[in-house]
């Protein structure tokens, strides 16, 4: 005998109801029947993420189902009420906490979401434009909503921030269009806060320095290291200065943190993996760039020799080369007189 798991029932009846809801709203003659929908439908998506969230022994794939579910109540809603926010801020939550919101905080790194991708897999292109999509349309909506501001109306920070979230996962997906549309995240938390972010300070001065905009991206660093002087902040100043030409105010930014910033800054990239850079490479150049500057020359050119195989930033790489091919000389002139002694050519 076949059994059928209880969350599968669940969402079995859930399914047959989405199909009844507008016939059941019109045979009664409601006076608003696409209000009745919108309400039932909301509902719906709000108890099938409950049960999605609550239901810690069902399997994986019931899960994904139910969230799949409450993603159709949602857009259900949504279809009822055009005009109405709220169920697109609730889709674009919904998704991005059972895919995302996986390693963010200690709580979601010790109970994550079963649906969170495993270590190493590619970033979900698909499910993040899904997220954006969704707060886009919550915003055109709903522009003045205080989820729309880093700061809620009594002062205190907001506990879930949807421009910050919505600009890295434009980030991730980089594009042109992305990051352009990250930057300007990134400016409405600047400009909606009276305390500056560090945070927000410095991711824009990263992204301003893969569209090119150096100028703008050492401002922006610099105005960041005005609040804290964070490594990566710190690190990024240096990568932006490089970039621009200024290699010896680059490295010595870098040495004045001293190797044990270094040492932390590589940790938290490759072990812990508390800083991410996209895409996958830009790591490499400050690292070798780091490495360079504290004269740890084989490092500085694994690290160099790394970054132009990702084919990271293409733009970038004529002054990877401008790093890499002097030490490689020199390296090689080093070997030269080690394997043959001046006295050797004159014997």
């Amino acid at each position: 005998m076949r059994v059928v798991p209880a969350v599968l029932v669940v969402m079995v009846v859930a399914a047959a109801a989405h199909a009844n809801t507008w016939k059941h709203a019109i045979e009664t003659g409601s006076p608003d029947a696409a209000q009745d929908v919108y309400d039932s439908e909301m509902k719906s998506g709000d108890e099938l993420a409950m049960q999605a969230t609550a239901t810690h022994v069902a399997s994986k794939e019931n899960i994904r189902q139910l969230v799949q579910h409450a993603i159709v109540s949602y857009r259900n809603a949504a279809q009822a009420k055009p005009k109405e926010a709220e169920p697109y801020y609730r889709l674009g939550r919904l998704i991005y906490s059972f895919y995302f919101e996986c390693g963010e905080t200690q709580i979601f790194q010790i109970n994550p979401s079963p649906l969170c991708p495993d270590p190493g897999a590619p970033f979900d292109k698909k499910r993040a434009q899904e997220i954006i999509d969704a707060w886009d349309a919550f915003e055109a909506r709903a522009p003045l909503d205080p989820r729309m501001s880093p700061v809620r109306d009594d002062g205190s920070s907001i506990d879930f921030q949807i421009l910050f979230h919505r600009a890295v996962l434009h980030t991730r997906l980089f594009t042109k269009d992305h990051l352009v549309a990250a930057t300007h995240d990134y400016e409405k938390i600047l400009a909606r806060s009276d305390i500056p972010d560090e945070t927000a300070l410095a991711n824009l001065a990263e992204t301003y320095m893969m569209l090119g905009r150096l100028d703008d991206a050492i401002d922006t660093y610099r105005q960041a290291l005005r609040t804290s002087r964070n490594t990566e902040t710190l690190y990024g100043l240096a990568v932006a200065l490089d970039r621009d030409e200024r290699g010896g105010q680059a490295k010595d930014l870098i040495v004045a943190q001293g190797e044990q910033a270094m040492a932390e800054f590589h940790r938290r990239v490759t072990v812990l993996k508390q800083t991410f850079y996209v895409p996958s490479g830009e790591e490499f150049y400050y690292f070798a760039l780091a490495y360079e500057a504290f004269g740890m020359t084989e490092s500085a050119i694994e690290f160099w020799q790394k970054y132009l195989l990702s084919g990271a930033h293409p733009e970038y790489q004529p002054r990877a080369h401008a790093h890499l091919d002097p030490l490689l000389a020199d390296r090689k002139r080093k070997s030269l007189h080690l394997e043959t002694p001046w006295r050797e050519i004159f014997h």
